[in-house]
């Protein structure tokens, strides 16, 4: 029986999209059996975005695709993660490592998002070499004769037996699914770079996983690596009555970055000062989806549920879907329609909760008490006491894409 023989018998998934989702999905899918074809717009993998915080259920994923060895090779581990006052960079610790007392591992792998990009395609085309197919820009999806369509720029059709975008928050394949969604502004600008640790002074060097918090902003810190060369990866939100467009490749001034930043901890300005690249964009929400399905095409990550920075959850509910899916569309002789509905039912709610806790978070780290150290300090054992930290993270690190009821 020659290959295509073979590739005819077994079902075939294409994908829109070489980031997370659709890399993590292509793994998934093609260690199940199940035939992949990925269709990306870019020419070629880019190295976009900073540093990303992969947490236990994110972790979990990672394992059962046998990949979190590799992950583990290019992590830099905290020692500690800590809150900081803006001003000053007094600390206070909110690692939870009692077993004993949390109900979920709060363990954090922080690695470069190309990096992880590069290990995710790196599986893929160890399974299967010609997966990916480079700069075809999707236009939408469709399904007709029970079979799905992905319609690419240009006027040319890929058959499959299910289509999946995995197109980020601007997807066009939500938008032939269900029309526009409209984009709403949060009121918070983000600001996010990468700087070399030689550039920086000793401080920078400790291993933390930092959160700095101030009345109307909050810079995210940790250490990453590249090739062996370490930086601080810094992801930053501020208020703002002007809103950016909704893109993280925007670059930005850093003019305006200290402007943003006046009156903070020279650490946190130094940052800035000496990254790379700075980029800035406006963070924007959209109404939750009550369906990510229609017909045999679906959607996943930010396609159907883009959200803000402030649990760290985006690349972790990433591949949380990505994995649920591909459990759904593992039997060969179930009805499609009907996996893509359990996928449905199995991710909505739980997405839609993490999107709403998330954006909810901007009132905690921004607040009026923030402004001086003598009401900051009663604040923050507050807001992150142990009970509060594993109230407000316990419930997202337990989860298990590789067992959850489908």
């Amino acid at each position: 029986m020659t290959d295509k023989e073979q590739r005819g018998q077994r079902r075939h998934v294409i994908i829109a999209g070489a980031g997370m989702g659709g890399l993590t999905l292509a793994v998934a899918l093609l260690q199940k059996g199940i035939d992949v074809d990925i269709y990306e717009q870019s020419s070629e993998l880019r190295e976009v975005g900073a540093g990303l915080w992969i947490s236990a259920n994110g972790g979990k994923v990672l394992e059962a695709l046998g990949l979190k060895k590799a992950v583990e090779a290019i992590n830099l581990p905290p020692q500690d993660r800590v809150v900081r006052f803006w001003k000053t960079g007094e600390e206070h610790s909110v690692y939870n490592r009692d077993p004993q007392a949390s109900k979920a591992d709060h363990t954090l792998i922080q690695v470069l998002r190309a990096e992880l990009q590069r290990v995710l395609y790196e599986a893929v085309i160890a399974l299967k070499p010609d997966a990916v197919h480079f700069g075809l820009r999707t236009v939408g999806a469709e399904t007709v004769d029970d079979r799905a369509r992905l319609l690419l720029e240009g006027g040319a059709v890929v058959e499959g037996d299910v289509v999946v975008g995995c197109d980020g928050a601007h997807s066009r394949i939500r938008q032939s699914l269900f029309g526009q969604a409209p984009a709403r502004y949060t009121g918070a600008n983000a600001w996010r770079g990468l700087a070399p640790m030689s550039r920086l002074k000793p401080q920078h060097r400790r291993a933390l996983a930092s959160t700095w918090i101030g009345p109307t902003a909050h810079v995210t810190t940790y250490p990453v690596q590249r090739d062996g060369e370490e930086f601080v990866s810094f992801s930053a939100q501020v208020d703002s009555e002007n809103w950016q467009t909704e893109s993280w490749s925007e670059r930005g001034e850093l003019a305006d970055a200290l402007k943003d930043f006046e009156g903070w901890h020279q650490d946190i300005l130094d940052l800035f000062v000496q990254s790379e690249n700075l980029f800035r964009w406006g963070l924007f929400v959209r109404d939750p989806l009550e369906a990510w399905s229609k017909g045999h095409v679906t959607l996943v990550g930010d396609a159907c549920h883009s959200m803000t920075p402030y649990l760290g959850m985006g690349v972790n509910v990433t591949m949380e879907d990505a994995y649920v899916l591909a459990r759904c569309l593992e039997e060969p002789s179930g009805n499609i329609e009907g996996a893509l509905r359990r996928y449905d039912d199995a991710r909505i709610g739980r997405t839609n909760r993490t999107k709403a806790k998330s954006l909810a978070m901007l009132n905690i780290f921004h607040s009026p008490e923030l402004e001086r150290i003598e009401t900051a300090r009663p604040y923050i054992q507050k807001e992150w006491a142990p009970q509060a930290v594993r109230d407000r993270y316990d419930w997202l690190l337990s989860y298990d894409a590789t067992t959850v009821e489908i």
